[in-house]
């Protein structure tokens, strides 16, 4: 019936994936779960059985590993989104520990551009992350679907394995399903931010035409 037909995505919100070798999956695995059985028997008790470090995690010498991958990869999502500026800076790393059937709220990454998560171990019935639809407009008609898809859904379970490194915008909406699973899932998150964002990000992007401080004839 028609000469030609597209389905154009526009303002396409895009998560990066990238799948790390087995080989040195298992070796930052061994390291990092050794590493956090440390910091867990040395840390205060809690009654929260959701764990989380504190914010340096990436000075560590166990990530230096994972480091490597990482830094590849971001080289790989800035070159897609094409900034003027490329340097970026880790604003805060943290590992978490969510225990069997346990679940994260909802939440975002305030104050920075970019987030990531790699995956140290995932239970195979805790193999989730949700990312919610960002368009607040999508709310206000949501008819009940035949069949939920990419198109009409109100978000989206993203499924995740030992080994993988994801990035997604920071302001996108996320939330960690529970999961049936007995086991502990451990995972790395990251928050990115250019480096000397007032200097080079905050000011205006626009090209003015009258000098403040015209030079001298």
């Amino acid at each position: 019936m028609f000469q030609n037909k597209k389905t154009i995505p526009l303002f396409p919100t895009t998560v990066w994936a990238f799948k790390i070798p087995d080989e040195a999956a298992d070796r930052i695995k061994r390291d990092i779960t050794a590493k956090m059985d440390e910091l867990v028997a040395a840390a205060p008790k809690t009654n929260n059985p959701f764990l989380q470090t504190e914010h340096d995690f990436h000075t560590l010498a166990e990530m230096k590993e994972l480091l490597g991958y990482f830094t590849e990869a971001l080289g790989e999502v800035i070159g897609a989104l094409a900034p003027k500026y490329k340097e970026m800076e880790i604003t805060g790393c943290w590992a978490n520990v969510h225990p069997a059937n346990s679940l994260h709220r909802a939440h975002s990454h305030p104050n920075n551009y970019l987030s990531a998560v790699y995956y140290v171990t995932v239970p195979a019935e805790g193999n989730q992350i949700a990312f919610f639809d960002p368009r607040m407009q999508h709310y206000i008609l949501t008819p009940a679907v035949a069949q939920s898809n990419a198109y009409n859904s109100e978000h989206l379970f993203f499924e995740v394995e030992e080994g993988m490194l994801i990035f997604f915008p920071s302001w996108l909406v996320h939330s960690v399903p529970a999961g049936d699973s007995a086991e502990s899932r451990v995972s790395i998150a990251f928050n990115l931010n250019f480096k000397d964002f007032c200097a080079r990000i905050s000011p205006p992007n626009w090209v003015p035409n009258v000098p403040t401080h015209p030079k001298a004839p």
